[in-house]
């Protein structure tokens, strides 16, 4: 069985990433109204997989002979203004993400519950690919001087599998 405490953050690491998954959906239908395809799709690649973390966290707890309880969700707040605001956003969310991982994993040893230790290293290992990621297109969009330069970075994301 898990701990109450640790059953509590895992089911509100659950609502983050379906939240998470939203604001990504919602960065990826802005960009396609704006005309940047390639970064739509990558947002729209970002919510899929945030969609998945959710989805596998409830299938863990079910594995655990929990029962998951899903939360009313946020709806996202973005006020951004163009394709770097929005990598930015992205960047930031994903450290919150990253903590709030870390948290879970810390509560785990903690409360000497190792399954759940060893099932969120997985999601700390890919936070800092996340973060890796994230931070290195801020990078490049800060390089380039206009929209030929974000065409290029645009059309190379559309890539993303």
């Amino acid at each position: 069985m898990i701990k109450k405490e640790v059953f509590k953050k895992i089911n509100e690491q659950i609502k983050l990433e379906y939240e998470s998954a939203f604001i990504y959906k919602q960065m990826s239908i802005t960009m396609a109204t704006k005309g940047w395809d390639g970064f739509a799709h990558w947002f729209h690649e970002q919510y899929k997989e945030e969609m998945d973390h959710a989805e596998e966290m409830i299938n863990y707890l079910i594995t655990r002979g929990e029962t998951p309880v899903l939360f009313d969700l946020k709806k996202p707040d973005l006020k951004l203004e163009g394709v770097l605001a929005h990598f930015e956003k992205a960047y930031e969310h994903e450290c919150f993400v990253s903590k709030s991982i870390n948290d879970i994993v810390a509560l785990a040893i903690k409360a000497g519950d190792y399954a759940t230790e060893n099932f969120f290293r997985r999601y700390v290992d890919e936070q800092v690919q996340e973060e890796d990621s994230v931070s290195s297109i801020v990078d490049r969009l800060k390089l380039v001087n206009g929209d030929a330069g974000y065409l290029m970075i645009d059309r190379q994301l559309g890539r993303r599998e």
